[in-house]
C-alpha cells in the first residue's frame, strides 16, 4: 500500500472527508439526473420512430430535442465518471509500474484534469454567452444558451471531481484502487456437477 505524503490525521482529514462526502452526493445527483435525461431521450426517440414508421408522420422537434438531451447526458456523465475513475483506461503499460509510480501517475492525471476543466469551463462559458445568446433552436423555439450552459457546468464539475480525487489520494490516502482498479479481473470457474 502507498502511504500519503501528508499527515492524514487532524483537520485536513476532517475537511477532506466532508468535501468528499459532498462531492459523492453531487455525483449521485448527477447520475440520477443523467438517468432521467437518458430515459427521456429514449422515450423521445421511440416516440419519433413510432410516429415515423407507423403513422408516417415524423416529429420535427424530436430530432432536435434528442440531440440536446444527448449533449447534456454526455457532458454531465463525462464529469461524473472522473469521481469514480470509471472512464475507459488502457492499462497495458500502467500495470508494469510500481504502486508508488501509479500513485504519482494518478496525482498528475488529476492535476491535468483540473487544467483541462479550467480550459473547458473558460472557453465553454465564452461560447455559451456569445453563441448561445445569438442562436435559437429552430423547431423548439428557445435560445440555445439553455443547451450550451452545460459546457461550463461540466467543466466546473470536471475540476471539482478531479480535486476530490486528489483529496482522496493525497489527504485521505485512499490508494487501494491503485492496487485493484486496473488489475485484470479474475474469474472463478464453477461447475454445475
Amino acid at each position: 500500500m502507498v502511504t500519503s505524503p501528508f499527515d492524514t490525521d487532524g483537520q485536513f482529514r476532517t475537511v477532506a472527508t466532508r468535501i468528499v462526502g459532498i462531492m459523492d452526493a453531487v455525483d449521485q445527483a448527477i447520475r440520477k439526473l443523467c438517468l432521467g435525461l437518458l430515459s427521456l431521450l429514449l422515450a423521445v426517440v421511440v416516440l419519433n420512430v413510432v410516429m415515423r414508421y407507423v403513422f408516417d408522420n415524423s416529429l420535427v422537434w424530436a430530432n432536435e430535442l434528442s440531440r440536446y438531451l444527448m449533449v447534456w447526458f454526455a457532458l454531465l456523465m463525462t464529469a461524473a465518471l472522473i469521481n469514480t475513475d470509471d472512464h475507459l483506461n488502457v492499462t497495458l503499460v500502467y500495470e508494469k509500474f510500481t504502486l508508488r509510480t501509479r500513485y504519482w501517475i494518478q496525482v498528475v492525471m488529476m492535476l491535468m484534469y483540473v487544467v483541462i476543466g479550467l480550459v473547458w469551463m473558460t472557453f465553454g462559458l465564452d461560447y455559451t454567452l456569445t453563441a448561445g445568446l445569438q442562436a435559437e433552436a429552430p423547431a423548439l423555439n428557445f435560445q440555445l444558451i439553455w443547451v450550451y450552459v452545460v459546457i461550463p457546468i461540466s467543466g466546473l464539475l470536471v475540476i471539482a471531481f478531479s480535486l476530490t480525487r486528489l483529496l482522496r489520494l493525497v489527504i485521505l490516502g485512499e490508494t487501494g484502487q491503485l492496487e485493484t482498479q486496473y488489475a485484470p479481473a479474475t474469474e472463478e470457474v464453477t461447475s454445475n456437477d
